[in-house]
């Protein structure tokens, strides 16, 4: 009797658990029958912009193995298509997976979902999510036309779509402006916002980053201090990527791009800087363009995307002359300081002819400015902003200048550097000389006195004349 019982308390407890295991199995399976679709849109603002999902096909999966079947809202569809047997799911599914990425197929799916009123989820910019949806083959349309249809399959919890149709651009910034103006010596920091491409259905993927500097611009990998963000995540050098830099050419190579897949759309940024040199005075003006290249394969890249920055120098022209009389002044000494402040080093310069003088870093340059026979200065390599000259020797006979020459280079384009008006660095330094200050004896009290003098001398000579005389007698 207790052998009875113990076998019917093991059957009571066997078919528990497998009416336990099965009911688990059972929610298992329903829960994971219904998933969400997320658009990732990134950074970028979609506006008033819409996506309408609609299921083409149901699906189920098990084991990491799917099975379409063809959605009944869109049987219709595949029959007026050139599908050889639209009832046939197999036939549909490999229709669809040669033609989806033709635009033709899209087209031809926007005019029927137009004509139809078909069940859908919409997603828009302050909802970039659909959930409860059942297992199946998703198609995305926007409502305009500056984004691509998307297509996906939801086969898990969630789904991550990323927006179509935008294409990473090159944006470059030099010190955070169009074009810049900057001195010799100086160095300009560069900045340049592209996108993380759109890589669903790759396995592979290059992008190419180069920026190519003219000689105006000295640039080296130990002071590139080169900078690379993706999102809110800074990249780090050697792991994420590699720099070098090739003559005047700056070069990032990722490896193989597509380990940023989940990144599509997001910024990325490249921040790096390079010193102005001599070269930027012959240059009419100094560039450097950076472009980006993507694609799935390095012999299929798209078309190169570039932007560029220009950089420019100035001149400023100092004439000496005399107050009044406007005659050039030769041997007049200045030193010229950058900013407001005369208390710290004057700039450093190399001397060229005729009065010439050209910024330099080298501390062995020449600070003194001098006029020479002209009374006229030629400087080289400025950048615009505030100056101020000190003169340190007048010409002999003239007044030295007893406080500095405030300077304003100012420097403007409409058409990012291409073309630059300069004002304010023209000027002239003008100096005074005086006539003989009076005597505090003037020239006629001289004379009184020279006559007086001969007077008292004739008047000793006649007194002498006579008293000889006398004793003559």
């Amino acid at each position: 009797m207790k052998n009875k019982l113990k076998k019917v308390i093991a059957y009571v407890l066997s078919f528990m658990m497998l009416f336990t295991m099965s009911a688990m199995n059972i929610s298992s399976v329903s829960a994971a029958s219904t998933g969400s679709i997320t658009l990732n849109v990134a950074q970028h603002d979609i506006g008033a912009t819409t996506f309408s999902v609609y299921k083409l096909m149901d699906a189920t999966s098990a084991n990491d193995k799917i099975a379409y079947t063809v959605n009944s809202d869109f049987k219709e569809f595949f029959k007026q298509t050139d599908v050889a047997n639209s009832e046939d799911d197999e036939v549909v599914y490999n229709y669809i997976k040669n033609h989806v990425k033709n635009d033709d197929f899209t087209t031809k799916l926007k005019t029927y979902v137009a004509s139809k009123n078909i069940s859908k989820v919409t997603l828009s910019q302050s909802n970039l999510k659909a959930n409860n949806l059942e297992y199946g083959y998703y198609a995305i349309i926007p409502s305009i036309d500056t984004y691509k249809p998307m297509y996906t399959t939801l086969s898990n919890s969630n789904q991550t779509v990323y927006l179509k149709g935008l294409e990473p651009d090159v944006d470059k910034k030099a010190d955070g402006e169009n074009w810049t103006s900057a001195q010799i010596g100086e160095t300009v920091r560069f900045t340049v916002d592209s996108m993380v491409p759109n890589m669903t259905g790759f396995d592979h993927y290059v992008y190419k980053f180069t920026d190519e500097m003219s000689s105006g611009l000295t640039v080296s990998e130990a002071d590139l201090n080169m900078k690379i963000t993706m999102g809110d995540t800074e990249l780090t050098a050697g792991n994420d990527y590699t720099v070098t830099v090739k003559n005047q050419k700056i070069i990032v190579d990722f490896g193989d791009f597509i380990k940023y897949k989940e990144h599509a759309n997001e910024t990325l940024k490249f921040e790096y800087q390079a010193t102005l040199n001599s070269n930027a005075v012959t240059d009419d003006k100094t560039t450097n363009t950076a472009t980006i290249q993507y694609g799935h394969d390095v012999n299929s890249l798209s078309d190169p995307k570039t932007d560029k920055t220009i950089i420019k120098t100035h001149n400023l022209k100092i004439t000496k002359v005399e107050k009044n009389t406007e005659t050039p002044l030769a041997g007049a000494k200045f030193n010229l300081y950058k900013g407001t402040n005369t208390s710290g080093e004057p700039i450093h310069f190399v001397q060229g002819d005729n009065g010439t003088y050209t910024v330099t870093t080298d501390e062995n340059g020449i600070t003194e400015l001098v006029t020479p026979s002209t009374g006229i200065i030629n400087v080289k390599g400025l950048d615009d902003g505030d100056y101020r000259l000190v003169e340190t020797e007048a010409p002999e006979g003239y007044n030295k200048l007893k406080s500095p020459k405030e300077i304003n280079i100012k420097a403007e384009s409409s058409d990012n550097g291409e073309n630059v008006t300069v004002s304010g660095n023209d000027i002239t330094v003008e100096n005074s000389t005086e006539s003989w200050l009076p005597e505090t004896g003037g020239m006629g009290t001289v004379i009184f006195t020279v006559v007086g003098v001969v007077g008292v001398l004739a008047i000793l000579s006649t007194y002498f004349k006579k008293g000889k005389k006398r004793e003559e007698a």
